[in-house]
């Protein structure tokens, strides 16, 4: 759950999953399904799959105990070498390094390393540096230490460098260069694109989709909907070409997201005299069923809004009250 994602997003995710998931045996045992839904939100959901795969290779070819040699951890799914690194040195005390973008801030700014950091050299350099500083004692407390101090201390952007206790043996702040290092990597340009998606209910149904394998966020359960690059009235055509016929629709929501360097705005209609294509990859879910499945973060937020599935606090009732409403009125 680290990988990726901050401490502070993680921590009610890790409790919750803890509850619903204890041992590995109880996860291995779950259905896909069940593991995307208690990962929803989180984003990145290969990592949970690899987790799942992970946790039947515990079971089946370690009888339920999680591995505790080199060699065993690497042939998990999913284990590359920084979480091989993280989990030897930590739960085992294995003598493993571990590189993140904390470390390689930390590791960059000490040594003066002006090299591009995403160039297979430039890694290759990091992770022997990584390797010679590793102690052979507590190794785990010196990785979390490293982590740590990149996360707090030497941050991204303005380091607390009066408070960093090696900076006297650093380069950059030696040279005033704290700022330029590590190297600024370009991020790639932002691809804007227009989503929008179909709001159908009926007789107690909604139409949903489920992503196919091969795409991103594979698995999860979206509204109907198409992307296109540039906003335009003739969604309708290529909607209905996709998903069926409908004779009106009426605009009642709009947000707006991001998925890596794109940027996503989402117009959700409500589609009124739909008919369902032939083929069409849509299907009618009862809605008393939709608060189990997996939906995508956007989307997520207009079932909450809509299909009357509270993520927590006190919006039940309104929620309930706005898929009422909706239901009153669909045909």
């Amino acid at each position: 759950m680290l990988q990726q994602t901050q401490v502070k997003t993680v921590i009610p995710y890790y409790l919750r999953w803890l509850k619903r998931f204890p041992n590995a045996r109880s996860l291995a045992a779950a259905s896909e399904k069940d593991v995307l839904k208690s990962w929803e939100g989180l984003g990145y959901y290969r990592r949970a799959r690899f987790l799942h795969a992970a946790a039947r290779s515990i079971v089946a070819d370690f009888d339920g105990r999680f591995p505790d040699t080199v060699e065993r951890l690497a042939s998990l799914p999913g284990v590359g070498r920084y979480t091989l690194g993280a989990v030897a040195s930590i739960a085992f005390g294995l003598p493993l390094p571990v590189l993140d973008g904390n470390v390689i801030r930390v590791l960059c700014r000490w040594f003066g390393i002006r090299d591009d950091t995403r160039k297979a050299a430039t890694r290759k350099q990091l992770w022997d540096l990584a390797e010679k500083l590793i102690p052979t004692e507590t190794p785990g407390d010196f990785n979390q230490a490293m982590m740590e101090l990149g996360a707090t201390v030497c941050t991204p952007h303005k380091p607390f460098c009066l408070l960093c206790p090696i900076r006297n043996g650093c380069h950059a702040f030696a040279r005033g260069e704290q700022e330029s290092l590590p190297r600024a990597t370009p991020r790639p340009a932002t691809i804007r694109q227009f989503e929008y998606a179909g709001l159908v209910i009926r007789n107690r149904r909604v139409l949903l989709c489920q992503r196919k394998g091969g795409q991103r966020m594979e698995a999860l359960w979206q509204f109907p909907s198409i992307m296109l690059p540039r906003r335009t009235r003739r969604w309708m055509d290529s909607w209905k070409t996709t998903f069926g016929k409908f004779d009106v629709s009426e605009l009642i929501f709009s947000l707006g997201y991001s998925v890596t360097h794109h940027r996503i705005h989402l117009d959700l209609h409500r589609l009124r005299h739909f008919k369902l294509q032939k083929n069409s990859s849509a299907q009618w879910v009862p809605m008393a069923e939709t608060r189990n499945l997996p939906f995508t973060a956007a989307h997520r937020k207009l079932a909450d809004r809509f299909l009357g599935i509270p993520m927590g606090g006190g919006k039940s009732r309104r929620l309930f009250s706005t898929a009422a409403a909706l239901l009153r009125c669909a045909t």
